[in-house]
């Protein structure tokens, strides 16, 4: 196994250059594609500025392989390998910045810089509470990085991207989640090891906040109908309703259950009269994330307009307007959170929140919905507690996620998906 290592080596890197124990320990797990116990390892050897661990751990982000596909991570990693004098680090990083975004290319270099002068200084800290406010962020943000969380640029203001970040240590660790920076905080991350987090964090198959203003890449999206854009606060998708019904005489079984799912839902609500508005074409757009029967999403949502309706939930097979479960926001209506099992274009409803849900506040609401293995499922929305069902209904693993706006103006400013 030794002389197998060192021949991929070969490949790999052209000449056999110095290896760590734990680098060698890394590449047997890399060839037999335990990716994430070779993750875990060359993440080690990283640390002792092993050229070599940096340059892989590019190739694993690049790839996706044992963990999400993060091209910022890539880039931080081939960097710092070229930087090391590794001979083909600088080419990987050039040929993947063509792939980036320039705020994408600036964040993995302000990464590599945040790790570099983050390198042996544990000990030599300045003790938390003797921190200005900007310091504690711009702290914990350097934290956050180092442990894989991508908090974005280490320049001490508190933003999405960085209260994001917080979001995820926070549930990662079993902690109470705030998504606020504070001394107390700092300090629980410098004392956190990489092997923590890698040994305490669920497979992630999804996230995506859009900070790189193209959903078509990193993960790559694709629209099935509609239009769809990113602006400066996520993926948006606007469709004007009217007083047409849909056409059930459809050969698309997708089409006849989307239909189906509107007609539930009209005749759930009180408030609707019976020429409500309904879009002529709904704007349906989906991301390939496959993930288990059991799951963890979370998500941020914003509706500005006080009519239709908009679904989002997880796809089985090769159909995302196919079978599934959703979860149906309506605006202005009752019941207002509806969630769906939808299969083979027949809808029936698992559960529903009869109270009215207000979500056109200008803000953005954080959506959490969890299925475990006996098929009980939580919904919460800003923290409180909506929806509780249990769903055996459907047994197979999920393919992706699906947002189908059925009219109105609705923004998706990130999601997560996790085992």
């Amino acid at each position: 196994m030794i002389f197998k290592t060192v021949a991929l080596s070969l490949i790999l890197f052209g000449s056999i250059g110095p290896a760590s124990a734990g680098y060698n320990e890394a590449m047997q797990h890399f060839e037999q594609q335990r990716y994430q116990q070779a993750l875990q390892e060359f993440r080690e050897a990283a640390r002792s500025d092993d050229s070599y661990a940096q340059y892989m751990l590019g190739r694993l982000y690049e790839a996706g392989n044992g963990t999400t596909q993060d091209f910022v991570q890539a880039h931080q990693w081939y960097n710092l390998a070229a930087a090391r004098g590794h001979r083909h680090a600088a080419e990987a990083r050039d040929a993947l910045a063509e792939r980036m975004t320039s705020s994408q290319v600036a964040r993995a270099q302000q990464a590599a810089r945040d790790w570099q002068s983050n390198q042996g200084t544990g000990a030599s800290q300045p003790d938390v509470h003797s921190l200005s406010d900007q310091e504690v962020v711009a702290g914990t943000q350097r934290e956050l990085n180092r442990l894989g969380y991508d908090a974005g640029p280490t320049d001490g203001i508190m933003g999405h991207q960085t209260r994001d970040a917080i979001y995820e240590y926070q549930a990662d660790m079993g902690m109470a989640q705030n998504g606020r920076p504070s001394a107390d905080l700092l300090k629980r991350l410098r004392e956190t090891k990489e092997e923590e987090v890698a040994s305490a964090s669920p497979r992630v198959t999804l996230r995506d906040d859009f900070s790189d203003g193209d959903f078509r890449r990193n993960p790559p999206w694709t629209v099935l109908s509609g239009d769809f854009e990113v602006d400066q606060n996520g993926l948006r998708s606007i469709v004007e309703a009217d007083r047409r019904s849909r056409d059930l005489n459809s050969d698309n079984p997708g089409d006849i259950g989307l239909a189906v799912l509107g007609m539930i839902l009209d005749q759930q609500t009180n408030t609707r009269q019976e020429a409500a508005p309904r879009p002529v074409e709904p704007a349906q757009i989906f991301v390939n994330a496959p993930v288990d029967n059991a799951f963890q999403m979370e998500l941020e949502l914003a509706s500005r307009q006080r009519s239709g309706s908009v679904s989002l939930g997880l796809f089985q097979g090769n159909r995302p307007d196919g079978t599934g479960y959703r979860l149906v926001y309506s605006a202005d209506s009752q019941p207002a959170l509806t969630l769906v099992r939808l299969i083979s274009g027949n809808a029936e409803v698992v559960a529903r929140h009869d109270g009215r849900l207000d979500l056109e506040d200008g803000r953005f609401h954080r959506i959490a919905w969890s299925r475990d293995e006996n098929g009980r499922m939580q919904v919460h929305v800003d923290n409180r507690h909506l929806l509780s069902a249990r769903d055996t209904g459907l047994r197979d693993p999920f393919q992706g996620f699906v947002m189908t706006n059925h009219g109105g103006d609705y923004t998706l400013g990130r999601v997560r998906l996790e085992e």
